[in-house]
């Protein structure tokens, strides 16, 4: 897990992003793109090429990098395409099967490259029921693995999970407003914090 000093660091580099993004273009809410991100990361700037979402490489024709992930399947008989391959295969306690496997990820050229192409994906049409539910964090992270449209993650226990780090952002953003309350009295903030 990581620190809270991690924590508020990797809000204080993704938030603000994501905040640029969704003002700008009526996007997802910042608080769910900076827990969604620091889910998929583990609270880490280390995404993949900038891939802090785990982006798979799907009909993406820019650059790519092949790394070794985990994936959770209901079925064993799960194929990939070269170069992708299966180092191997589980059952879970729950019958459905984990899979060790390395996966193409699109690589970016910068975090709000990585931003934008996130905001297309969950965009697409397989994303519609959960669209309106785009500034509701909670609610849209439940829709996006509802078994209706595109399922964005395979975890079983994914909404759950989102809603725990939905909270833990709320909560050092919170723990960040105080901190620019009481070292700038006179308002000079150093990013926008939506409430």
């Amino acid at each position: 897990m990581a620190t809270r000093k991690e924590q508020i660091e990797f809000i204080k580099t993704v938030y603000p992003a994501a905040d640029k993004l969704h003002a700008a273009k009526d996007s997802l809410h910042p608080v769910f793109v900076t827990a969604q991100a620091a889910l998929e990361t583990g609270w880490k700037i280390k995404g993949i090429g900038h891939n802090i979402f785990g982006i798979t490489k799907g009909s993406w024709t820019g650059r790519t990098e092949l790394v070794l992930t985990t994936e959770i399947f209901n079925s064993p008989y799960i194929a990939f395409k070269e170069p992708e391959k299966i180092v191997g295969i589980e059952k879970t306690a729950d019958g459905r099967y984990r899979y060790r496997v390395y996966r193409l990820f699109r690589a970016y050229d910068t975090l709000e490259d990585c931003l934008d192409d996130h905001l297309k994906v969950l965009l697409s049409g397989g994303y519609a029921d959960a669209w309106p539910y785009r500034n509701d964090p909670k609610e849209f992270a439940r829709r996006i693995v509802d078994g209706v449209g595109s399922k964005y993650a395979t975890a079983p226990n994914y909404s759950a999970t989102m809603s725990s780090v939905i909270d833990t952002v709320n909560s050092r953003l919170d723990e960040i407003r105080n901190e620019i309350s009481a070292d700038s009295p006179g308002g000079a903030v150093f990013f926008r914090l939506q409430g």
